[in-house]
């Protein structure tokens, strides 16, 4: 793992993202632009061991981090995936200052932004843009909660990885079946089931329409 200041390209893409939630100035991104930092993952280090304190939030540059719960008898939950331009580091755990009860690690090789918590929570005391910044991310979390709460509660197996390949298409092909298959709530071996069924649901569609139809489609 190594630490590195942010280049301008990474400085410009982390400011869009941070902006997306509230209008944040020059004056209130200063403090940020002074302590960020790149630090780069290789593959499996974790950003966030569980039983260790949330000191850090980040934002992915590059790369795939997971966020997962690990249970006592080995096994691990998945939360959600983080990909480039995406947020990762666990609200929850970082507001209770206390013993982290996730944990989150890189897929594969990822760069990350990384801010300290202490500042962020300095600035959202110190300036209303940034109050307002918080708000939203606050917000927007509990919406997804509510979201996958719903769908493990309400949907069938197949419906939940529909949901998780129209969330996360563009991660899919660099995350392990297993750790998919814990994120929708079934087994590996459920899920490698239902890939090929609605494989071959796909093929049969695209038999029964015509070649043209087909092509259209597919440009």
């Amino acid at each position: 793992m190594s630490s590195e200041r942010l280049t301008a390209a990474d400085r410009s893409a982390f400011f869009a993202a941070l902006r997306r939630f509230a209008p944040l100035t020059d004056g209130d991104l200063a403090p940020i632009d002074a302590e960020a930092r790149i630090r780069c993952l290789a593959a499996h280090t974790p950003f966030l061991e569980c039983g260790a304190l949330a000191v850090d939030t980040g934002n992915v540059v590059s790369g795939l981090v997971r966020e997962y719960f690990p249970l006592e008898d080995g096994r691990e939950v998945t939360r959600g995936f983080a990909g480039p331009g995406e947020f990762v580091g666990s609200l929850s755990d970082l507001i209770a200052g206390e013993a982290a009860l996730s944990s989150a690690v890189a897929e594969i090789d990822s760069r990350l932004v990384v801010v300290p918590w202490r500042l962020v929570k300095q600035l959202v005391a110190q300036r209303p843009n940034w109050a307002a910044f918080m708000s939203r991310v606050t917000e927007r979390l509990y919406l997804a909660k509510a979201t996958r709460e719903y769908e493990l509660l309400a949907l069938d197996a197949e419906a939940r990885y529909q949901r998780f390949r129209a969330r996360y298409a563009p991660l899919e092909p660099a995350i392990p079946l297993r750790h998919v298959a814990s994120y929708v709530g079934i087994t590996p071996e459920h899920l490698s089931r239902l890939r090929r069924r609605l494989e071959v649901r796909i093929q049969r569609r695209d038999a029964r329409e015509p070649s043209g139809r087909r092509r259209s489609l597919r440009v």
